[in-house]
C-alpha cells in the first residue's frame, strides 16, 4: 500500500489551487449545521456519502476552514498511483480484490486513529465506493466493522453528508451536513444494519433541509453567476 507522507509546502500550494478551482465551479458551499464539539484529545472517524469527483476536496476544505485537524483519507491505489501528490496532503491507498492489501489499509487506518498524539481526522468512505447519491439501500463494506473492533482508542465517529445542486444560480451549489456524534470503543457493539439505516435517514434530512431552502453559514464562496451580475448591473443602472 502507499502510506501518507504530509509536506506543508505541498499543503499550502493545493490550498491556493482548491480556491481557485472551487471559485470556477461552485457558487457556494454551504455548512448547515454547526461543528460538533469535539474533544481536541480524540480522534475523528468521518464517514461521508461519496457520490461526486469533489467530495475529497470538500472534506479537505471542511477541515481547513473548522476543524483544523491533521487528516488522512484513504483513496483507491490505481487513483493515488496516478495522483501521487495527494499523499503529501495525507491521501494513503486501498487496493480492493487483495486480501493482503486490504489488510494492511485497515491495520494503517486503525494505527492513525490509536495514536496518542496529534489525534488525526480520518476520512473513511463506508459504501466503499462512489456511487449516485440515490442509491438505495445503503450497504456498508466490512472494513468499517474491523476497523471499529480492532481500534483501541476512543473515538469520535461522525456522518458527513455532501450534496451539490443546481437550483437558482448557474453554477452549483454544495451543502454540507455533520451528524450527531458518537463516542466509541472497543466496548461498544457495532451493528452495520443499524449505522446503514441511520446513514440513510440522516441523508434523507439533508434532502429535506435543502428542499426547504436550508442554507446555514458559507463555508466558500465561488464567483458570482451570470444572474447575480445581471441584477448587480441592474442595481447600478446599467
Amino acid at each position: 500500500m502507499i502510506t501518507a507522507d504530509h509536506k506543508k509546502w505541498a499543503d499550502w500550494i493545493f490550498q491556493h489551487y482548491l480556491n481557485g478551482l472551487f471559485k470556477r465551479h461552485f457558487n457556494a458551499i454551504y455548512l448547515l449545521d454547526p461543528v460538533p464539539d469535539f474533544d481536541p484529545q480524540k480522534p475523528i472517524l468521518l464517514l461521508p456519502n461519496h457520490s461526486s469527483w469533489w467530495d475529497g476536496f470538500f472534506v479537505y476544505l471542511l477541515n481547513k476552514k473548522r476543524l483544523h485537524r491533521k487528516i488522512y483519507m484513504m483513496m483507491l491505489e490505481e487513483q493515488l498511483k496516478q495522483n501521487r501528490f495527494f499523499r503529501l496532503l495525507g491521501a494513503y491507498s486501498i487496493m480492493p480484490g487483495s486480501f493482503k492489501d486490504v489488510k494492511q489499509s485497515l491495520q494503517y487506518t486503525m494505527n492513525l486513529l490509536n495514536r496518542k498524539e496529534e489525534p488525526p481526522l480520518v476520512c473513511f468512505y463506508p459504501q466503499g465506493e462512489l456511487l449516485p447519491w440515490h442509491t438505495r439501500p445503503i450497504v456498508f463494506g466490512k472494513g468499517l466493522e474491523w476497523i471499529l473492533k480492532k481500534t483501541e482508542a476512543e473515538l469520535y465517529l461522525c456522518f458527513l453528508g455532501i450534496r451539490i445542486e443546481f437550483l437558482n444560480q448557474q453554477r452549483a451549489e454544495v451543502f454540507i451536513q455533520f451528524s450527531s456524534v458518537k463516542s466509541l470503543n472497543q466496548n461498544n457493539h457495532f451493528s452495520a444494519s443499524k449505522f446503514e439505516s441511520e446513514f440513510m435517514v440522516f441523508l434523507d434530512q439533508l434532502e429535506k433541509r435543502i428542499i426547504n431552502g436550508e442554507k446555514g453559514k458559507v463555508l466558500f464562496r465561488g464567483k458570482k453567476s451570470v444572474n447575480e451580475q445581471f441584477q448587480a448591473f441592474r442595481r447600478r443602472g446599467i
